[in-house]
């Protein structure tokens, strides 16, 4: 072996080695946070803006539509 084929090996231990699993695993979680805490923002603001005959078909009272509706996304 030559001392070119050994230097990236050598430069990745040297580095800490090759970490492209965990970032791409980072951010997908960090994707996958992203878009849960989209899905329920999209669906806080719908539950406020429905009707109260469709509160009534899908079983929700007025008030507890509006009280959920105002929960941050984040909770």
């Amino acid at each position: 072996m030559s001392r070119a084929e050994a230097t990236p090996a050598i430069a990745g231990t040297l580095l800490g080695g090759d970490y492209s699993q965990d970032r791409e695993s980072l951010l997908k979680r960090i994707w996958g946070l992203y878009c849960a805490l989209a899905a329920r923002r999209r669906g806080r603001l719908a539950l406020g803006e429905m009707s109260d005959w469709q509160l009534n078909d899908i079983g929700v009272s007025q008030k507890d539509a509006r009280q959920e509706s105002s929960v941050p996304f984040w909770r």
